[in-house]
Order: structure tokens, then sequence, then C-alpha cells
């Protein structure tokens, strides 16, 4: 027996984050079999299911979080005809504002927290009208945590999936050493995963995590691994140039941290090298403080880009950089994609306890270097070396979205088998 009526809850799913864009890469291959219904904000991009094969239930943000959340969002190029370039530019400038803020840190669990009984409202609406057989919540905001047990005893007989990026208890953000994340975190996502019958993260290293962390709450067959997904697009990237003349062209995308991604390191490496012979390109929304020298030939800031444009710069690079996270259990979704790019990677590591060490080490192509500038421009220099035009070869067929897919709707049929209730 297969799930026939599906129940995705992802509040942003039009938003260009990684558990939004896998979940929009999974319904898409879904919509043939089940008959799926996602219940999300309205951010003004649209209905971005329905061409899916998916219904849409659009919920409206509330004035808080309109405040808090929508204007933090990038606008719709089409939307808010007619108002008046002075107010635009206000909104903007105040945009710009909030986007300074690290606004999880006034909230918990985090800021999605204003919008919680709305949404907890309207998935009891939508339950009763369609009568899913399974719920998927994922917790891309860590607030959907709170929905699981309450769900449960609303409407016991409903499967329950929980799909997380990272942990809660653990995560590797700046503000989980908050007192309020140390106190109830953990007691937070004990009763999620008390309540769900199953448990999908993204890593290995994840699940060894919550099995230890939940060790007398969930069992290992309910945690199950479904990578992140590599688009198709980073896939099918040509080899590089075989002429290695100046400038090497190298690339990072993604954002930076304070203490968890810092450039600073391979800033300082780059500038080791003669101007001309080098050529670093940053992609993705840098903040000011972490931006490169404007004025260095040696630099390149181009912001955040979409997918097609980005994969055209992979293509004329001739290395990727990868900068890891300095702690915690996540594994940036950015990694699978970087690994999917046929060129050599510079991977940065601070801990070689990191569980991206683990997914890389031993690859075709891959340099590693600790987070050094010395250590960071002998593996420029050790990649120069090597052959140029190489076809590199690192298992990424496996996170393909049409492997992932398969996986997972394996694991939603034999899940709903098992449940004694349907």
């Amino acid at each position: 027996m297969k799930p026939e009526r599906l129940l995705i809850i992802s509040p942003l799913i039009s938003v260009n984050a990684p558990q939004p864009a896998r979940f929009r890469e999974l319904i898409s291959r879904w919509a043939s079999h089940y008959d799926i219904t996602v219940l999300s904000f309205d951010t003004g991009r649209g209905d971005v299911v329905s061409p899916m094969g998916a219904k849409s239930a659009l919920m409206k943000f509330s004035a808080a979080g309109r405040l808090l959340i929508g204007s933090r969002l990038k606008s719709s190029p089409d939307s808010q005809p007619g108002v008046r370039q002075e107010s635009a530019g206000l909104r903007s400038r105040f945009r710009a504002i909030l986007k300074k803020i690290h606004i999880n840190m006034l909230f918990f669990p985090d800021v999605f927290i204003v919008e919680y009984f709305r949404i907890k409202r309207h998935l009891y609406d939508l339950v009763r009208k369609i009568n899913p057989e399974t719920v998927i919540i994922s917790t891309a905001p860590f607030t959907l945590m709170l929905l699981a047990p309450h769900l449960r005893r609303r409407f016991p007989q409903v499967t329950i999936v929980v799909d997380t990026g990272d942990p809660f208890r653990g995560d590797s953000s700046s503000y989980s050493g908050r007192l309020l994340h140390r106190l109830f975190a953990g007691r937070i996502e004990r009763r999620c995963l008390a309540a769900a019958d199953l448990l999908v993260v993204i890593t290995t290293i994840v699940k060894k995590h919550y099995l230890a962390t939940y060790k007398d709450t969930i069992t290992e067959s309910r945690v199950q691994v479904i990578e992140i997904g590599i688009n198709e697009i980073f896939r099918h990237i040509p080899a590089g140039r075989t002429d290695m003349s100046p400038p090497i062209r190298m690339l990072n995308a993604g954002r930076f941290y304070k203490s968890l991604r810092d450039p600073s390191e391979l800033y300082r490496a780059v500038s080791l090298f003669p101007a001309g012979e080098v050529l670093l390109k940053v992609f993705g929304n840098i903040q000011e403080k972490y931006k490169p020298p404007e004025s260095d030939p040696r630099f390149f800031t181009g912001g955040a880009i979409p997918y097609d444009q980005l994969a055209q710069e992979y293509e004329e690079c001739d290395l990727v950089v990868f900068l890891d996270n300095a702690r915690g259990v996540q594994v940036p979704g950015k990694l699978y994609e970087v690994l999917a790019v046929n060129r050599p990677v510079l991977y940065i590591y601070t801990d070689t306890s990191s569980p991206s060490y683990d997914l890389v080490k031993g690859r075709d192509g891959i340099v590693m270097v600790q987070n050094n500038h010395l250590e960071i421009a002998a593996g420029i220099s050790e990649i120069m070396k090597m052959e140029p035009g190489q076809k590199y070869s690192r298992g990424t067929d496996l996170y393909s979205y049409d492997s992932l897919a398969v996986r997972y709707r394996h694991l939603l049929e034999e899940l709903i088998m098992t449940n004694p209730i349907t």
C-alpha cells in the first residue's frame, strides 16, 4: 500500500534555500505517484508547486510575520505594482537593516514562532479537509518541531515524517549557545522525535548523532538517511580547459559566518600570489565584512546568482574552493554540489572530525588543506601543477534527485504498510 494523499509542510517552499529547493525537486518527481498538497506561505513568488502537479495551500503572513520574515525575503520582480518609488526605497532600506540583524537571536526556537499558531491552525484544517495518510514536516525552520506532538495527539491515524537538515540541539549556528537553547532545545527535539513515525536526515553522521543523543526515544529503524541532493545542472558540467594560462580562475559559492566559515585565511592566501596569476570569484549573499578587497584585481565579488548562472561560472573556473564548517555535525548542502562539479576541489577544513572531512577524504581530485593561509596557498599551487582538463569520478550519481526521490518513496510506502492504524 502506498500513501495516496501526502501533505508536506514547508513554509518557504518558493525560496532558494537548501530544504525548500530539495522538496521542490522531490515533489516534481512524486507528483505522478501521490496526491500532494504543500502548506507554505505566500512569499510573493506565486504558486511554485502547482506546475509540478501538486496542490498549493498558501498562507498569508501575519503583520509580525511580514515585518520579521517577509521583509527579509527578496521581493518578486513583478510584486507590488504601482507602489511609489519613494515608498519602495524606504522598504528596501528597512529590509537591508533587518538583514543585518541575526533575527533568530531574538526568538526561540526561531523567528517563525510568531507564525506558529497560524501554521498549526492551517495544518489542522488541511488534515480534516484532505485526510492525508502521511504528513511530512520540514523542520527548516526549527519551530515546526513543535507541530509533531500536537499533530500526533489530534490525528493519531496520520503517519508523521519529520525531515531535518540539521539537529536542533547541537546546531552549529551562532545562537545555539543561548540559555534558552541549552535549556529547552533537547526537550523540544525529544518530544518531536517521540511523536514521529520516521525521522529523515541528510547524512549518516547526523543519524549517529540522533541515535547517541536520543537513544531512549528513537530506534535506528526510525532514522533514515536521504541526502540533500544535487541539481542536475551541476552534474553535467564538461571537463575544464586544457590551457592553464594565468590567471587561474577559482570559485567559491556560499555564505560566510563568524567563527563557522570565516574566509579571512583564504583571502590572505590568494593575496600571496602576484596580481594576474590568480583570480578568486566569490558568489552568494556575502555580508560586507566578509567581502574580499574590492580594489584588488585578484578578487571578484558577484553576489547571489541563479543556478544556471552559477553553473556557467563553474564551467568557466579552473578549481572550486570549499570552506568547511569549523564545528558542529552539519554537512553543508553546498558540499554535494561541489563534488558534482567536474573540477579540482580545494577543501579547506578546521577539524578532521568534521563530518564533511570523512565525506571528501580519498575522493578524486580533492586537495585537502587546513584553514591557514600558508597551507591554502600551497594547496592552490598543488592544483596548478595538476594535469588540466581531467574527468573526475566522485560517485555523485547516488545523490541525483531521481535516485533520492525513489529511495524516499520506498521509505514512505514501507512506513504506511507498517502503520497499524492505516
